[in-house]
């Protein structure tokens, strides 16, 4: 029996740049994940999304409520959106995120090659559809719930009390067939630490040993009361994530196994 490939969101694929598979291009950055839910309620991972309409959400504040205003205000459709790449198209995931097949063109990029580079002589760009028509979003492209919206949520295990916060997402490459060939990345639990921190870097997990070794130990001991929480372990993914057991009862961070 083959084991399922394991991944953390914000560790391997959140702000990882997505690159052409064919040629090497930059298509665009993960600044976001979709989700949907399988027959069994679980959460699973169908499209990367990029741009500020992904990111600004994902930062939150006001920060990210100016930058989701600006680009609004500069886009076409009714309803905007992010760009949305779908999981089919991934062929591999690695330091970057290779593509195949043809992913739609980000609108805002769309935008200023109609309205700005058309009209120059010699850019042999056609505008196209009218810059005065203002279409409205497909459903596909309005999508589902946010996988990078759980970072920082707050958690509270079975006894009501506060715990901390989600500082990452494990996912597990055993959830629907995404396409013709992979199964769909599906969340395998929730990585909860009492501090208020920045991205963790793995140092923190398990039997990593990858970076010096007075780094490993240091972050090991500041984060020595982080907990993994399985997806069965999780009674609900509301504004505040609700556990079924006592926090304590978690496996310790450093415990978690690679795979």
């Amino acid at each position: 029996m083959s084991t399922a490939r394991i991944l953390h969101a914000h560790l391997h694929l959140l702000d990882r740049q997505v690159l052409r598979e064919d040629d090497g291009a930059l298509v665009c950055k993960v600044d976001d994940l979709e989700m949907a839910l399988d027959d069994s309620g679980r959460p699973y991972v169908t499209a990367i999304l990029a741009g500020p309409l992904a990111l600004g959400p994902r930062i939150g504040g006001l920060p990210g409520w100016l930058m989701v205003q600006t680009t609004e205000l500069f886009r076409p459709e009714e309803d905007p959106g992010p760009q949305r790449i779908p999981m089919e198209f991934v062929s591999d995931i690695g330091s970057a995120i290779k593509i195949g097949g043809d992913p739609v063109e980000p609108a805002l990029e769309r935008w200023a090659r109609v309205n700005f580079v058309a009209p120059i002589p010699g850019s042999n760009v056609r505008r196209g559809e009218s810059a005065d028509r203002r279409p409205e979003r497909t459903d596909e492209a309005r999508g589902g719930p946010r996988l990078g919206l759980l970072l920082k949520r707050p958690v509270m295990d079975a006894s009501g009390t506060r715990r901390g916060h989600v500082v990452d997402v494990r996912l597990s490459q055993d959830g629907p067939m995404v396409g013709q060939t992979q199964q769909a990345l599906s969340i395998a639990g929730l990585i909860v630490s009492t501090r208020h921190s920045g991205q963790l870097f793995g140092y923190e997990r398990s039997m990593n040993r990858l970076g010096p070794a007075p780094v490993r130990a240091l972050i090991r001991r500041v984060y020595r009361d982080a907990r993994y929480a399985t997806w069965e372990q999780v009674a609900d993914l509301g504004d505040a994530i609700r556990l079924t057991v006592e926090f304590d009862r978690l496996l310790p961070l450093a415990e978690l196994p690679d795979r």
